[in-house]
């Protein structure tokens, strides 16, 4: 609630630091008790995805801090993109983006703008973050199986 209610009285705040980090002292020193560093890093995904949600609520950029957590930033990200487009499709977008309102529906469940820092990702994974990109920007190109269609 916080966060929105800053959103809200600042037009020009942006979102961030946010992000993944295996190395956050939050995740290494998470009680055991609690269910330890598993359910500290599901804590932070979660918190994670609602933080790039307010971000894209409110069109702001965010700066995503990713360490050693690639995958689990991809996995968020994919999330993301596959409740938009079941959202999108039930208000009557096209399956596949094949109409802006569905192209702008994705592009709208996402913030404007993620700048990377403290990246650990190979350069494999930048090029699959790369890929996403255009998946969110010309869906039409891809199929449900997240592979090129042929044209």
């Amino acid at each position: 609630d916080t966060l929105e209610t800053h959103l809200a009285q600042h037009p020009h705040l942006l979102v961030g630091e946010i992000g993944l980090c295996k190395m956050a002292k939050f995740v290494r020193e998470f009680p055991s008790e609690k269910g330890g560093k598993t359910t500290a890093l599901q804590l932070q995904k979660r918190v994670f995805r609602k933080q790039l949600e307010l971000a894209a609520k409110w069109s702001r950029p965010v700066s995503v801090h990713c360490v050693n957590m690639h995958g689990s930033f991809m996995g968020v990200l994919r999330d993301v993109l596959s409740d938009a487009k079941r959202s999108a499709e039930a208000s009557g977008g096209m399956k596949g983006g094949d109409d802006d309102a569905y192209r702008c529906a994705l592009r709208r469940a996402f913030p404007p703008a993620i700048a990377m820092h403290s990246f650990t990702g190979t350069a494999h994974h930048a090029k699959e973050i790369l890929e996403f990109e255009k998946e969110l920007l010309h869906p039409e190109s891809v199929d449900d199986g997240g592979r090129k269609r042929r044209k």
